[in-house]
């Protein structure tokens, strides 16, 4: 089978945190013998003439880095809004690609908005292909925030294409749902399924022990680790706070960058933590930020608003524990892995999850 795949979040190497569970799905389709397309958003400002080959794949790409690129299209929106100019490259650059690859059996879009809505749905070559739209979370978050008319005129117009949907979590489902006129969200959950994204984690044991001792661990220290980008629903700073909580009996190391790093820095600061409670690492190659996780006593994943976060999937298949606040599908999840303990949202309550008797 021919398969493309459409996303705006696809990591230019190895150690690019971006997108990885999209080519983790990419590979797997491969692995099961399909002819396996990518047209991915992002690396460069302009579409790329030549594709490159990984492995079993063929990634294309679409051009539109000032906006597809970390920490994420919104954010680097917000920070900018001329960057939004540049989802029109990419949006003019998908059709084309499409086009170019010729007989497609089926399309995979990892994102409602903008991969299942508009580019999948509106080239100027219009074939009906099958296609599969993959919901991970700040889409279906996006739709929530838009308009209702909106909201229901993207998913209505996918359903009437013959669009199939794969929900990371259960939650997201429920959540559009819920939004929609009764009649369409019967249609969509008669089009949808929840599936997991796939999840590729390597594990670097050398590399994890490392990073455990460069942090001088005091006896009885826990190391806690929180990786993701720093943005406002992160609730990064509620996990600083639990650290200066805990009084030296727990370690901080957060990995990861954006628009908030400034801000948490000096709220560390302000708050009188010192280097030996926190440390900011962040942004690292991935394989370098999983290390850090297996490196870890505990995962703190503080987010308000998630769907099937994969920084608790990835510590979880490692069997490190988990320090949350209920989000998303993380509260179903806990019902059954007593790997996960969850919290509610203040420093007393992640400090005491942190230096608990799970450990």
């Amino acid at each position: 089978m021919r398969v493309a795949i459409l996303t705006t979040s696809y990591p230019r190497n190895d150690g690019d945190p971006s997108g990885h569970f999209v080519r983790a799905a990419a590979r797997k389709l491969a692995a099961e013998g399909h002819d396996v397309h990518v047209i991915a958003a992002g690396g460069s400002y302009l579409p790329s003439l030549r594709p490159r080959r990984e492995g079993q794949v063929v990634v294309h790409g679409a051009g539109g880095a000032a906006l597809f690129a970390w920490p994420g299209a919104l954010a680097r929106a917000r920070q900018l809004p001329l960057r939004l100019v540049a989802g029109g490259v990419v949006a003019a650059s998908v059709p084309l690609l499409l086009a170019s690859l010729g007989r497609l059996d089926r399309v995979v879009a990892h994102w409602i908005v903008p991969c299942g809505y508009p580019f999948a749905l509106f080239p100027p070559f219009p074939p009906r292909r099958p296609l599969e739209v993959v919901a991970h979370g700040a889409d279906v978050r996006l739709l929530l925030s838009a308009p209702g008319p909106v909201r229901a005129h993207v998913v209505s117009s996918l359903v009437a294409h013959g669009a199939r949907f794969a929900f990371a979590a259960e939650s997201l489902l429920s959540a559009l749902m819920a939004a929609l006129p009764l009649g369409l969200g019967a249609s969509l959950a008669s089009v949808a399924r929840v599936e997991a994204p796939a999840l590729d984690v390597p594990i670097d044991l050398q590399a994890s022990a490392q990073l455990r001792a460069s942090c001088g661990l005091k006896p009885g220290q826990i190391l806690a680790v929180s990786v993701g980008r720093l943005v406002p629903k992160k609730r990064v700073d509620l996990a600083i706070a639990a650290a200066e909580h805990a009084r030296g009996r727990a370690r901080l190391v957060i990995v990861g960058d954006g628009p908030e790093r400034e801000r948490l820095e000096k709220r560390a600061t302000r708050m009188g933590v010192s280097s030996a409670q926190v440390t900011f690492a962040g942004l690292v190659p991935r394989p370098l930020a999983l290390a850090w996780i297996r490196a870890s006593d505990v995962l703190v994943h503080l987010s308000e608003a998630e769907g099937a976060p994969t920084a608790v999937r990835e510590a979880r298949s490692m069997g490190v524990p988990v320090v949350a606040c209920p989000a998303g599908d993380i509260a179903a999840w806990a019902r059954t892995d007593p790997g996960i303990v969850l919290c509610a949202p203040s420093a007393a309550a992640v400090a005491d999850a942190i230096l608990g008797p799970m450990r």
